[in-house]
């Protein structure tokens, strides 16, 4: 064999290591630098292992990740894990759809009995203001026919005074007349007698009629 240090570049190793990946049907991991040298003719040392291992590297990145082989019956117990996570998933929401659903009926529900108890109770306000506004117009009403009446006797009692009072004038412009023109009394008999008085004299205390 060759001396790998003389002649081997790295372009080589990897034109040999890709002939054997080809020709074997293998993966770039079992591949070994004694199989490249072997290949080539020449003696493994240092820089056909680090060439080698280079090109290895090279090719794994360019592959990628290796595929995982997936056991037997995994993908339909994933799929049945899924599907059924997806069920309990979608059962959940729709109880929790529901649950708020039935509280926003409630809470409703809540808010029109309420609305309903102040519109009786603003109907109930209303009802006995209109009485009292009732009562209180009865109230007036009955207060000015009082008013009324008490006018009427009021009127009344202003009458009866003005005539009273036109008849006490009338009296003591009578009286002040008899006062002035009746004669003087007769000297009593002589017999002790007292003479009697005229019978157009009126007393001057007499009530007018």
């Amino acid at each position: 064999m060759k001396d790998s240090n003389e002649w081997v570049r790295q372009p080589m190793v990897d034109k040999a290591a890709d002939e054997i990946v080809a020709a074997r049907g293998c993966t770039p991991a079992e591949v070994t630098p004694y199989r490249v040298a072997k290949h080539l003719g020449c003696e493994p040392n240092g820089a056909l292992y680090a060439n080698v291992r280079d090109w290895r590297r090279r090719r794994q990145d360019e592959m990628g990740l290796a595929a995982i082989d997936m056991p037997a019956g995994a993908e339909t117990e994933f799929r049945a894990m899924l599907e059924k996570l997806t069920t309990e998933a979608t059962d959940h929401f729709v109880r929790t759809v529901r649950i708020l659903g039935t509280d926003l009926d409630r809470t409703a529900a809540l808010r029109i009995a309420d609305a309903e108890r102040r519109r009786v109770e603003a109907e109930s306000e209303t009802a006995e203001i209109l009485d009292l506004c009732q009562n209180a117009e009865s109230d007036l009403a009955a207060a000015h026919a009082k008013v009324g009446l008490l006018e009427d006797a009021l009127a009344q009692a202003q009458r009866r005074e003005d005539m009273l009072r036109g008849r006490l004038e009338q009296r003591d412009a009578d009286a002040a007349k008899l006062g002035t023109t009746t004669e003087p009394v007769k000297v009593a008999a002589a017999d002790g007698t007292a003479a009697p008085s005229r019978p157009d004299t009126m007393d001057a205390d007499a009530p007018v009629q």
